[in-house]
């Protein structure tokens, strides 16, 4: 019953931005039930307020465990990737992907992490394993598109492009200027 109202209570406070007051909240939390998917949420509220060092460790206890909590994996995967460490994120990322091949965010992360170390054909893979997972993920589409265009593959920019605009013209339209492609 604590943990419930404690959790309600974490829940009103980040909807409300009061993330430092949410953080409190998970940490009492996890000093009473201190299971993978408790922890994980503490860490990413510890991420969230720029409390790296505390969130890493609450990821890494959650793995402690059960080292097969994929989102664990993910969110260390996430926090390498803000410290610019690439390599390391694509590790985490690629652990969350072994363990759970439906994780789209991890894909995606993964895609990230490979354009920022000029891998761009890994990045179109995960790329492109994301938009099979999750078909609606605009951001998806959009570094896909940029992928290819780096690729001088504007042909297929051109094809995400059309795709793109049947369900987010926004997006679609903004990516046509940025790669000055009419379509």
């Amino acid at each position: 019953m604590l943990i419930r109202l404690l959790t309600n209570v974490a829940d009103v406070f980040e909807i409300f931005g009061q993330t430092k007051l949410a953080e409190r909240c998970w940490r009492k939390i996890v000093m009473v039930r201190p299971d993978a998917e408790n922890l994980t949420t503490a860490g990413f509220i510890c991420f969230k307020n720029g409390n790296s060092e505390n969130a890493e460790q609450f990821f890494l206890e959650a793995l402690d465990k059960c080292p097969t909590y994929y989102q664990a994996l993910f969110n260390l995967g996430f926090l390498r990737q803000n410290e610019n460490l690439h390599h390391e994120a694509i590790g985490f990322f690629s652990q969350a992907i072994a363990i759970n091949e439906k994780c789209d965010v991890a894909y995606y992360g993964r895609a990230q992490s490979f354009l920022q170390n000029g891998l761009i054909d890994k990045a179109i893979v995960d790329l492109k394993r994301t938009i099979e997972i999750q078909p609606f993920a605009p951001h998806a589409y959009y570094k896909l598109a940029h992928a290819y265009a780096k690729t001088n593959n504007l042909e297929k920019s051109k094809q995400i492009i059309q795709r793109l605009l049947t369900f987010e013209p926004q997006v679609g339209n903004q990516l046509k200027k940025e790669l000055k492609l009419e379509t």
